[in-house]
């Protein structure tokens, strides 16, 4: 009896752990018609990526699956916390350091980073996972958190865009935002909402979105491939 409880618990201990890896979590971003990518110039970890410097970003936060009401994720219901009414979100924005560039959401123009600890909203409580996650974590990155409004469970079917898969989950909803980039090499985007309570419900790693102003080389060796294979025709044109 006693192995029985204790491999009962090992596994339920391993699902709470390895679950985030395959799960629905709360709260993603999404970079429409974007690749997902495990690893993006060897910094970057599980985002969805763009080379564009123009491009339409979701916040997207789900109440749950039909009949579920688990915690930061929809099936692990092992942490039995109550699932939120409604979020008041802000787009977590990170930059390189020491770069000059602007953000422009929805129009709105944004040339405010600071220290990760000193950009964090009062009455917020991120994880701790947040200035982790992506490239130049913490002290090599700028922060802004903005505003962008709020989510709550009114969409039946919420598409949930994990790990390169586009599923419909369950309930659930969405924020568009347009982004402009301009100056910066690259941008990473998290997000964090606030429910009724305060509590504070953060966007789980592998779910994450990035800008690159350049793609990585293996895609510029393509393009150089490419460009050498029409130069013969080319030529041809020119005789």
């Amino acid at each position: 009896m006693k192995k029985i409880l204790l491999i009962g618990l090992v596994l339920a201990l391993v699902a709470a752990y390895v679950g985030p890896a395959f799960a629905v979590p709360r709260l993603q971003t999404y970079i429409v018609d974007s690749k997902y990518h495990y690893m993006y110039k060897s910094q970057d970890y599980g985002s969805w990526i763009s080379n564009k410097s123009q491009f339409d970003l979701k916040v997207v936060g789900y109440w749950g699956s039909e009949g579920n009401s688990g915690s930061g994720y929809l099936d692990r219901p092992i942490l039995r916390q109550p699932a939120y009414d409604f979020m008041d979100c802000y787009l977590a924005m990170r930059v390189p350091t020491g770069q000059s560039g602007t953000i422009y959401i929805n129009g709105v123009e944004i040339t405010t980073f600071e220290r990760y600890f000193s950009a964090v909203p009062d009455g917020t409580s991120p994880a701790w996972t947040l200035p982790l996650s992506g490239p130049a974590p913490l002290f090599g990155s700028r922060y802004n958190f903005s505003e962008i409004g709020r989510i709550d469970n009114d969409q039946v079917n919420a598409w949930h865009y994990g790990h390169g898969s586009i599923t419909s989950p369950g309930w659930g909803d969405e924020i568009m935002l347009n982004v402009v980039i301009r100056g910066f090499e690259w941008a990473h985007f998290d997000a964090i909402g606030v429910d009724s309570q305060g509590r504070t419900w953060t966007n789980e790693q592998w779910h994450d979105s990035s800008y690159y102003a350049t793609p990585e080389p293996s895609t510029l060796g393509l393009l150089g491939i490419g460009l050498l294979g029409i130069a013969p025709l080319l030529r041809r044109r020119k005789h």
